[in-house]
């Protein structure tokens, strides 16, 4: 069994251009979506400011049908 550490660094992570370039929509797109909550929490995790996706989640959401949460009102 691994431990957390082994995991960690086995996690592939990637920034919003990486993933834009990946899902194939504009890096303004991604934070749109990070702005008005759209996205599951369990594919990306908020690192200072920045925000940092985690490959296999993102993957996993895609695959599943990509589907984004309803705009939370924010202007």
């Amino acid at each position: 069994m691994k431990d957390n550490e082994t995991e960690l660094k086995e996690l592939k992570l990637m920034t919003c251009e990486e993933t834009a370039e990946l899902l194939r929509v504009k890096v303004d797109t991604i934070y749109s979506w990070l702005h008005y909550n759209q996205l599951p929490s369990n594919i990306y995790r908020k690192l200072g400011k920045k925000p940092t996706f985690i490959y296999s989640q993102v993957k996993e959401w895609f695959l599943n049908g990509a589907e984004l949460k309803k705009r939370n009102g924010k202007d």
